[in-house]
């Protein structure tokens, strides 16, 4: 069994261009680059959030570093996180990841993204104290919607009332 990394340890490790390069557990993840229609969601989702978040910050694909349970490092770059402002203004002054709380992450789901890994992090992030994890999948014109507090994950196909409002017409415009 390979060693598991730290954080710290992870942080200088050489950039592998061409793929989104995570820690997650302190296991090394690369996945492929995402194609056009995943960043036109998350740019729909950016424009969306920006407007309703006046009180937080949304950033997009920012190193949240965080340790589990079991004592392992977590450096993930979700597509989307909700933050307060003042954890914000501590990781720009910072030279690290973020390490607050954020209210909610986002992740658009890719189609070459494994499910197991998927709910991994998932898990992970509902660990680490998200408010909720959204995951969005542009294939299937639909949003789950995980909470720490419920064992099922909601299923939403036309409006998400919480953690934000949005019609799933405006995530997905210019996809058709």
């Amino acid at each position: 069994m390979p060693q598991k990394l730290t954080a710290d340890e992870y942080s200088k490790l050489q950039e592998v261009l061409g793929f989104k390069d995570e820690l997650i557990e302190g296991e090394r993840v690369f996945s492929p680059l995402a194609k056009f229609q995943h960043g036109v969601v998350i740019d729909n989702l950016e424009s969306v959030l920006k407007g309703q978040f006046s009180d937080m910050v949304v950033v997009r694909e920012i190193g949240w570093q965080f340790r589990s349970i079991e004592g392992l490092d977590s450096v993930p770059g979700p597509d989307l996180m909700v933050i307060p402002k003042d954890d914000y203004l501590r990781a720009a002054r910072s030279s690290g990841y973020f390490e607050g709380r954020p209210h909610f992450v986002i992740e658009v789901i890719s189609p070459s993204e494994r499910k197991p890994r998927r709910l991994q992090k998932v898990g992970l992030y509902l660990e680490a104290g998200t408010d909720a994890v959204v995951e969005v999948d542009y294939t299937k014109r639909r949003v789950v919607i995980h909470r720490p507090e419920r064992e099922i994950a909601e299923v939403v196909k036309d409006f998400i009332i919480w953690p934000f409002n949005a019609e799933l017409a405006d995530i997905f415009r210019n996809l058709d």
